[in-house]
C-alpha cells in the first residue's frame, strides 16, 4: 500500500470510527431525554391529582361538619319536642320521664359523633391518596432529572470517544510512517485494524464508544388514580 493510501486508509478508519461511536452516544441521549420528558410528564399529572385529592378532601371535610352540624340540629329538635309532650301531660321530668330525656341526649352525641368518626375517616383516606400522589410525582420528577443527567453524560462521552478515535488514529498514521522512514522496523498498527489509544485523561479506547456513568432511574409502582 503507498503512503496517500495509507494516510486515507488509517484517517477514514478513525473518522468513521469516531462518528459511530458520536451517532451512537447521540441515540442514546435522545433516548434519555425522551424518558425524562416522559417522567416529567408523568410527575405533572400526578401532582396535579394530588392538588385535586387535597381539594376534595378540603370540601369532604367541609360538607362533613355540615351534615354533622344538620343531624345534631334535627336530634335537638326531637328532644325539644319531647320535652314539650312532657310538658304538656303535666309530668314532671323525674323518674321515667327524665330518664327518656337523657335516652334522647345520649342518642343525640352517639349519633353525631358516630357521624363524625365517620366522615373524617373518609377526609383521612383522601387526603392519604393526595399524600401518595405527591410522593409519585417526586420520585418521577427524581427520574426525569437522572435521564437529564444520562442524557448529558452519553453526549459527553461520545465527543470524548469521537476525538479518541481521531487521535488514536493519528497517532496510528505517525507511527506507521515512522516505520515506513526507518525501513520498516518498529511495529505499527494496520490501517483498516482497530485503533488503541490514550485520551490525555489516560482513558484507554479501543474503537468502541467510552461508556457514561449512568444513572439508573427510581423504579416505582403507580396507582390507579
Amino acid at each position: 500500500m503507498g503512503v496517500a493510501g495509507l494516510i486515507i486508509g488509517t484517517l477514514g478508519t478513525a473518522y468513521l470510527q469516531g462518528r459511530a461511536a458520536r451517532e451512537q452516544a447521540e441515540a442514546q441521549a435522545a433516548q434519555a431525554e425522551a424518558n425524562a420528558r416522559l417522567q416529567a410528564r408523568e410527575a405533572e399529572n400526578a401532582a396535579r391529582n394530588a392538588d385535586q385529592a387535597n381539594k376534595k378532601a378540603e370540601e369532604m371535610a367541609r360538607v362533613n361538619a355540615q351534615n354533622v352540624e344538620n343531624r345534631r340540629r334535627q336530634m335537638l329538635q326531637r328532644e325539644g319536642e319531647q320535652r314539650a309532650k312532657i310538658a304538656a301531660s303535666n309530668v314532671t321530668a323525674t323518674g321515667s320521664a327524665l330518664n327518656a330525656l337523657a335516652d334522647t341526649r345520649w342518642d343525640i352525641d352517639q349519633d353525631t359523633a358516630m357521624q363524625l368518626y365517620n366522615g373524617q375517616q373518609d377526609v383521612y383516606q383522601m387526603f392519604g391518596q393526595a399524600t401518595d400522589f405527591a410522593n409519585q410525582s417526586n420520585k418521577y420528577k427524581y427520574n426525569a432529572a437522572v435521564e437529564q443527567n444520562n442524557a448529558a453524560n452519553y453526549r459527553a462521552a461520545g465527543k470524548r470517544a469521537q476525538m479518541n478515535a481521531w487521535l488514536g488514529g493519528a497517532f496510528s498514521l505517525a507511527s506507521n510512517l515512522s516505520g515506513i522512514g526507518g525501513g520498516g522496523s518498529g511495529g505499527s498498527s494496520s490501517a483498516s485494524g482497530t485503533t488503541t489509544s490514550t485520551s490525555s485523561s489516560g482513558v484507554g479506547w479501543s474503537g468502541g464508544i467510552v461508556q457514561p456513568t449512568i444513572v439508573p432511574s427510581m423504579k416505582m409502582g403507580v396507582k390507579g388514580r
